[in-house]
Formats: structure tokens, sequence, C-alpha cells
């Protein structure tokens, strides 16, 4: 998915947007997303322990030869990671969150390194740094009915 799309829909969203599933209300989904970019491009150095390690396997595998990268395929109400899930936040700005996850899109949708390794897939190709960040990005935007 092309990033100006997400973008758009992210543009869309609004604090009133209701969920069409799902416990989080729209800033809570913004910082979740926001919070998944971080986590995913490493940006606090997490070092990968064993649980990691083995639920990035399986779920690398399960993106690639599952659902084959079609998120609409992804199990709903799915448990997170802790450092990423929003129930532990409270008073989220929304419109510094949509600012944010725009910056953060565009950023990774800009990156030029070849690989990037991060603490639960490990070393994987920029090409699918950026599929797992708009799809996830996306698979959210759907929940929210904006895209």
């Amino acid at each position: 998915m092309k990033i100006e799309k997400l973008v758009s829909a992210i543009n869309k969203v609004t604090p009133e947007t209701k969920p069409n599933w799902g416990k989080m209300n729209s800033s809570q989904m913004l910082w979740h997303c926001k919070k998944f970019i971080i986590f995913y491009q490493n940006e606090k150095n997490y070092s990968p322990n064993f649980v990691t390690k083995t639920l990035g396997y399986f779920h690398m595998f399960f993106l690639r030869y599952i659902i084959k990268w079609d998120y609409d395929k992804y199990p709903k109400n799915t448990p997170t990671l802790k450092f990423f899930n929003p129930k532990r936040v409270n008073n989220i700005d929304f419109n510094k969150e949509k600012i944010e996850l725009i910056q953060r899109l565009k950023l990774a949708n800009d990156y030029n390194k070849k690989f990037i390794i991060n603490p639960m897939h490990g070393k994987i190709s920029k090409e699918t740094f950026r599929e797992v960040i708009r799809g996830h990005t996306s698979f959210h935007l759907k929940q929210f009915g904006v895209l």
C-alpha cells in the first residue's frame, strides 16, 4: 500500500472515530501504531529474548506463508506486546499522535539501508520492513473504517 493512501486515511481519523472491532479508541490506535514502528525499527535498542525471537519467527512465517501479506486475513482482537499496548497509557494527545505517526510512516517509507535488525524478526530487508509497517498500520486503519 502506498504511503500517501495511509496518510490520507490517518487524516480521516478523528477523536470520535469508533472501531469496527476491538477495544482501542482512535487516540490509542494512533499511539499503538506509532509505538509499533518505534519497536519494529528497534529505536530503543531492545535486546531480543527467547520469547520475542520465537514469537517473531512464527509471526514472520505467518505473515509470509499463511496470510501471504494479506492483512485482511489477519485475526482480529489478537493480543499485543506490552511495549505497544495502549491500555497502559493515559491522556494520549490525539493530534500529537496523528502527526508523529505520519512522520514515522514517512521515515519508514524512506528507509534506505539494505537491511534492518529488529527485536522481533531479526535481520530483514528494507522491503519487508516497509511491508510490515504499512501492513500493520493499514490493518488498524481498516479497523477504524477509514481505509
